[in-house]
Order: structure tokens, then sequence, then C-alpha cells
């Protein structure tokens, strides 16, 4: 933030030219515009002169709020909430998202289970285990011609898998859970002393759909600290079906689960259908070399014009010393930079 004083004097020379005077090109003087008292532009800069001069605490407050958050945006920061999912995008890639009317095939059908605990309060072993349960009921041991019913409670606690449920060969469906964590074994994750840890160490695996096991991608309503997840708000279990013939069976299950459930979860809706879906497309186009040279260009025109700029400030001694000093401090705004 920079403040500009305005002084209004005299400077008496002695045989010598003080000032060298620049020639307005578009009024073909050099003498300063003199405006009328009662122009609207000097009437206007009167006018926030002096609401400034009057409130100067809140002039200041303004200033430094409109700076920060120019300067911080929210996408950027590490620990923000709304940054958790942006962050996890390819850089590489234009990726755009449209929603289809009509009665186009889809190309993939997403189903998906949120299971939420108290508020942000997701990471626990109650709900976890929950989740357990509501995987193997919705999933079992795949979607066979066969695999129509669901398991119950009992059963599901009674055993333990020896690792996550992998599609056969052939098959065009696939699947995505928080589970994949502790390898969807009830034993592991009922060992596990630091759910959080696990989680955040497990962030880079990979799970037999060849999908990154990202927080985003099976968590919803996160909290980040320094790109740590410290909360989240619910579980997201995905399946992905390319065939679009698991609806029957998909549709008995979720009956099922919804008979079953326990009296201390609720199941929304309650019938466990949903009757309401959409289309969406979607684009993924990587970079060209053409978008490559037009972002570089962008920023060589933009280094350019600062740098000729700042060649041409009289005040500063050493326009180089004043670019470094910039980038040096730009994650700072609330520096004031005096050069004399």
């Amino acid at each position: 933030m920079i403040w500009y004083l305005l002084v209004s004097g005299s400077l008496r020379t002695n045989n010598c030219t003080a000032l060298n005077r620049v020639q307005y090109p578009l009024r073909g003087t050099t003498e300063p515009p003199q405006l009328e008292p009662s122009h609207p532009l000097r009437r206007a800069f009167q006018a926030h002169g002096t609401a400034t001069a009057q409130h100067w605490l809140l002039s200041l407050v303004l200033t430094i709020t409109i700076s920060v958050l120019l300067c911080y945006q929210a996408v950027f920061q590490t620990d923000s909430p709304a940054a958790a999912s942006l962050r996890n995008l390819p850089k590489h890639v234009w990726t755009s998202t449209t929603e289809i009317e009509g009665g186009r095939p889809a190309d993939v059908t997403v189903r998906q289970v949120w299971i939420h605990g108290d508020y942000m309060d997701a990471i626990e072993l109650p709900v976890l285990r929950e989740a357990m349960l509501v995987q193997d009921a919705l999933i079992g041991s795949g979607f066979g011609q066969d695999e129509g019913g669901t398991c119950k409670y009992d059963q599901v606690m009674a055993r333990d898998n020896p690792g996550c449920l992998k599609t056969a060969a052939g098959q065009q469906w696939g699947w995505h859970s928080p589970l994949m964590y502790w390898n969807c074994s009830l034993s592991a994750l009922e060992a596990d002393n630091d759910l959080l840890k696990t989680i955040n160490r497990g962030s880079t695996m990979q799970s037999a759909l060849n999908m990154t096991l990202r927080p985003s991608t099976v968590l919803a309503g996160k909290t980040f600290t320094s790109a740590k997840l410290r909360a989240a708000d619910a579980l997201v279990i995905t399946v992905f079906d390319q065939t679009s013939t698991l609806e029957s069976i998909w549709d008995s299950r979720s009956r099922a689960l919804a008979d079953q459930i326990s009296q201390e979860w609720n199941i929304f809706p309650n019938s466990g259908l949903v009757t309401d879906s959409r289309l969406y497309e979607f684009r993924f186009r990587p970079m060209a070399m053409h978008d490559d040279l037009l972002l570089a260009a962008s920023y060589l025109v933009t280094a350019a014009y600062v740098i000729l700029r700042m060649m041409q400030l009289r005040a500063v001694k050493s326009w180089f010393g004043l670019l470094v000093t910039v980038c040096v401090k730009v994650n700072h705004p609330l520096h004031c930079l005096l050069y004399h």
C-alpha cells in the first residue's frame, strides 16, 4: 500500500534549469490542466479527500482489507477449505462441465452414498464402522447376476475382508471408498490409533480403479491445515458403472439397507431409492503448445511493462533493486517501502 502526499509550493532557481518539463502530447502544452472549482472531477476528488480525512480509520481498514483480499485469494491458500479440491486438479488440463438435457445414454453412471456423523466428525470409529456396513450392503461381493442380496450387520462384523474387492476382468464397473485407506479391513480399522494420520499418509495411494485416494475424492466438507486433513463432514462411497445395467441390483440393495438400518441412523430418502438424476458432460482438454506460448508471452509482456515503468521513476535510485524488493515482499502487502 503506497500513500502519495501532494504538496504545493515554489522552487527558486539561480541561472539553472531545475525541472525538465514534459509536454503533454494530447494537449500540446507543458502547463498542467486547470480545473474549475465546479468541475465534476475536481469536486469528486475533493469529496473523496474530505471523506478520507474525516474517517481516516475506516479508510485505513477498508484499504488494508481490500488489498489483502485481492492479494490473498482463497484458492491459493494451502489451509483454506475452498482450496481443498481446487488445488488437487491438474494444472495442465482445461476442464469444463455442462449439464445435458434429454434422454441421451450416459457413458458412466455414478452412484454415491454419503455417510454423516456429527458435524465435522465423520472420521470417527463409529461412523467408519457404519460406513463398512453400508459399503458391504451395497457393494458386497460385486454386481454379478446372482448378487441381488445384501449382508446383515452381524455378518459384516463377524468376518474380516482380506482386502478391498477388485473388479473382475471384463466387468465394466468400479468403486471408490475412504475405507480403502484400511484395505476395507475391519480389524485394521479398529486397530488404528490415529485415523487422520492414516488418511494423510495414504493420500497418494491408488485403488484398483487406478484412482488416487485423495481426501477430496472420498470425503466431503473437509478442513485442512498446511495441506494436512484435520476433519471431514461426510464419507463418500462412489460406484462407477459403464454399462448402466446395475440399477435394479443397486435399488434392491438400497431398499434392503433402508429396512435393516439401525434406529440410531437416518437414511435419506427413507425408502433408500433415489428417483432423480442428472446428466453431465465433462471435457478434459490438455493445454496445447499455443496455450503455453500465449501464457509465456503474457507474462513476459507484463514483466517488461513493469520494468519499463520502474525505469521511468526518477525517485528510485535503482529500478533493479526495487524490482527485487517487490518480488521478495510480494507475500506481505502490508509492508510499505519508502525510497528517498
